[in-house]
């Protein structure tokens, strides 16, 4: 018989960002093994195959995408107590429903894991346009609810071991264990059905909001265009700064697109890079570094946990480190090349088979 999964997740489908990619991707493997119950916010009328899906209605945050549910506790409490194990990818806050999972979970003696997709009390206050003293004290307070949520549960599983060190940073105390995310076999080296002939393409793959750091690109972008013809700088995605690259010569901005097709703009890029002023992990530099795409970023969250600076791709620290190295990467193609073959060889494991086979280990260890 298949035991019981219960997962709490704060967004899926139809939202397109690395938590609900994670379940997707988890989802059809973990389903072989477990019979799974999702509780999520009701984003859509969408359904998950093969999967009990329970969602309460949606209260949209201010200033973001994303929200929190009208969760009920009677059936929270009736999911924890008929489950197993409790697999939690919400957002640390009070106002989740996985606050009540916790306090369920103890209640009635189920294991109990969250899986840390971000560092929400760097992430969150970035992303909201609120008075500076307002982001510290929210600040704090996101802190200190992490440290008490993360203290109580059974392991907190993180993707890389600087996430460990961030929370161990603010005295999060408990069990810790690390499961690598995967990276879907759509992104990998090859010819894209999108040309760029003659063109060197520098590329953004991602949200385009402020703490992404894009208009230290942009500017960087518009100075190497005035010195070299065959450049182009092409964004992926869509957000609320978009704005900032209309009527810019040679600057495409795609706005949201399927998976699919973020992967053939991946092997359009020459040059990708990744400018933000904070990140955990960053789904978008794992899925170049295996689609051979040359990385410069920002040395941020766990990103160096798997670039290593001048073998796999590069870190800045100024903006004239990034105007630097991107014209010394116009210039090299070879190096270039050399670099995106090591990048891809250096994530040939990051496979969500590996992914979920290492989650199963960890569920068992504890059970």
């Amino acid at each position: 018989m298949k035991k019981k999964l219960l997962i709490f997740i704060d967004t899926m489908k139809p939202m397109k960002d690395g938590v609900s990619m994670f379940l997707e991707n988890t989802l059809q493997l973990l389903v072989n093994d477990y019979e799974v119950t999702i509780i999520a916010p009701r984003y859509s009328d969408e359904i998950y195959e093969n999967a009990k899906l329970i969602t309460f209605p949606l209260y949209k945050s201010i200033g973001t995408d994303y929200g929190f549910s009208k969760y009920n506790r009677r059936i929270i409490k009736n999911e924890v107590k008929k489950c197993d194990i409790i697999f939690n990818h919400e957002s640390l806050s009070p106002f989740a429903s996985s606050f009540f999972g916790l306090l369920y979970a103890r209640k009635y003696n189920k294991p109990f894991f969250t899986y840390v997709h971000s560092v929400d009390f760097e992430l969150y206050t970035e992303l909201i346009k609120i008075p500076v003293i307002v982001k510290k004290v929210e600040k704090l307070f996101l802190r200190i609810y992490a440290r008490w949520f993360l203290s109580r549960e059974t392991a907190t599983i993180v993707s890389f071991p600087t996430i460990e060190k961030i929370l161990r940073y603010i005295k999060v105390r408990g069990k810790f264990e690390t499961v690598t995310i995967g990276i879907s076999d759509i992104f990998h080296p090859g010819q894209s059905k999108f040309s760029y002939k003659d063109k060197t393409v520098i590329g953004y793959v991602g949200r385009i909001s402020r703490e992404k750091g894009l208009d230290v690109l942009l500017d960087t972008f518009l100075k190497l265009n005035k010195k070299y013809e065959n450049l182009y700088l092409l964004i992926v995605g869509d957000g609320p700064l978009k704005d900032i690259f209309s009527g810019k010569k040679n600057v495409k901005v795609t706005g949201f697109i399927s998976h699919e097709e973020t992967s053939e703009y991946f092997r359009a890029i020459d040059i990708f890079v990744l400018p933000s002023l904070t990140e955990a992990n960053s789904l978008s530099t794992l899925e170049a570094l295996k689609s051979g795409v040359c990385c410069v970023n920002t040395d941020v969250g766990a990103i160096k946990d798997y670039i290593k600076n001048g073998s796999n791709g590069f870190f800045y620290y100024t903006k004239d480190e990034l105007y630097n190295l991107l014209e010394k990467l116009i210039k090299d193609k070879k190096l270039r090349k050399k670099i995106g073959k090591n990048a891809s060889e250096s994530v040939r494991d990051f496979t969500w088979e590996n992914t979920v086979k290492n989650l199963k280990k960890v569920f068992e260890k504890y059970k």
